[in-house]
């Protein structure tokens, strides 16, 4: 077993059992804040000893998933009421998300980030052309998300336009900018795995409602922004994680 695959084993596990927790007891603010917290500390510990990674980036990369999984999800619940939340909350003056969910959002982008850099999943090259070079491709990602998002915002009550321009968008994704092997195969991944488990989430934990459920409580958008959101960032996450490396042998 290589070192990638006992970071993704790690973090596919972390991932799995505060999914089943959530399926099984989401209504428990108290237990379900301290299993996150133990689960994030010992994932943590073991992808540091167990997995080979450094303390320091590795806990630098963690807070950033968590703050942009949060932010992400805070800003479409509590600002802009796309959807909402059903389980306690410990700061409801402040957010309707309970803080477990927030680290989960940090758990579940960084198991991410380890599939986006795990080589059983095939090749990471990308297409030569314009959308090749990094500023060009990250600019036009962030216009993909930035229109989807905004979208979603104004649009989520609508039975077409809630979805179609999550499938404008992951068109386009697709055709300029060419994903790699890697990258499609892990979207692919998040198109059909992604829905069930929030299925599951819905039905069996009560964990969140949708307008527009008609996937077994799941709205079609949700499904084509798993697949978009996981296209994304399997090519940021990797430059984000590399940044600091090209940084220090720099300067």
């Amino acid at each position: 077993m290589t070192r990638e695959d006992r970071g993704v084993a790690v973090d596919l596990s972390a991932m799995a059992l505060i999914g089943l927790a959530v399926c099984l007891a989401s209504h428990h603010l108290a237990f379900m804040t301290a299993l996150v917290a133990i689960v994030l500390v010992t994932r943590t510990v073991l992808v540091c000893t167990w997995g080979g990674a450094a303390l320091a980036p590795e806990l630098v990369f963690l807070v950033l998933c968590t703050l942009i999984g949060g932010a992400n999800d805070w800003n479409t619940v509590v600002r802009h009421g796309v959807y909402a939340y059903t389980v306690p909350a410990d700061h409801p003056a402040f957010s309707t998300i309970p803080t477990w969910m927030l680290l989960y959002w940090g758990i579940i982008l960084r198991a991410i980030a380890q599939l986006a850099a795990w080589p059983r999943l095939g090749d990471a090259k990308l297409v030569e052309g314009p959308f090749a070079r990094p500023w060009p491709r990250i600019a036009a990602q962030l216009a993909i998300v930035l229109a989807t998002r905004q979208a979603i915002y104004r649009l989520w009550a609508d039975a077409w336009w809630s979805w179609l321009p999550f499938a404008i968008g992951l068109a386009l994704y697709v055709v300029l900018l060419k994903p790699t092997q890697r990258a499609r195969r892990l979207a692919l991944i998040a198109l059909f795995a992604g829905p069930p488990v929030e299925m599951a989430f819905i039905q069996l934990g009560h964990l969140h409602r949708y307008a527009l459920g008609w996937l077994g409580g799941v709205p079609v958008w949700i499904a084509l922004w798993w697949a978009l959101g996981v296209l994304v960032w399997s090519d940021l996450a990797p430059r984000l994680v590399a940044a600091p490396r090209r940084t220090a042998l720099t300067a």
